[in-house]
């Protein structure tokens, strides 16, 4: 991860650019639409506060722009009528140019970099606060199963069988 720079949007920076962040990802080219849309949606979360968006970026210089980039919320997980406190992967959004690549400089796909950024702030956040988990919805629920089998390398789990969220414990 040394390689990277992880740098946490303010609101305003968010509300005054997002039209600007949007366009200078590339996107899927069958899902783009999709994509571009929960992106701008998280962006207007953040310009209000509700979630914190984290870009990251190569700081070799030898990628240049914004790589990737997540965004984090806290709230509760609701299992077995217990509520549970948790940090909440709102959105981890890679630019397609960059999915699925391990650039030798970097060691590790981008997506991988953000998700270990936010199990790590995940993490700081219960120490601080409390958190017991950290959760996420994969884009396309169970039936994305590449995605499903990346979330579950890094040890997340679905909450039921019934359920479209995974977790992750971090206690």
């Amino acid at each position: 991860m040394s390689s990277c720079i992880f740098k946490l949007l303010t609101a305003s920076s968010c509300k005054k650019s997002k039209k600007m962040i949007v366009d200078s990802f590339s996107y899927h080219p069958d899902r783009g639409d999709k994509e571009k849309a929960i992106l701008l949606q998280t962006l207007c979360d953040a310009s209000l506060e509700n979630t914190r968006v984290t870009k990251i970026t190569d700081s070799s210089k030898k990628i240049k722009g914004t790589l990737g980039l997540v965004a984090l919320s806290v709230g509760k997980l609701e299992l077995n009528d217990k509520s549970l406190p948790a940090v909440i992967i709102d959105y981890l959004f890679v630019d397609n140019k960059h999915r699925n690549e391990v650039y030798e400089h970097i060691g590790e796909k981008v997506s991988t970099l953000l998700l270990y950024y936010a199990i790590q702030t995940a993490q700081e956040i219960s120490q601080l606060a409390g958190a017991r988990y950290l959760i996420l919805r994969p884009d396309g629920g169970k039936e994305h199963k590449s995605l499903v089998a990346f979330y579950e390398s890094m040890n997340f789990r679905y909450m039921t069988d019934k359920h479209e969220w995974m977790y992750l414990k971090l206690n």
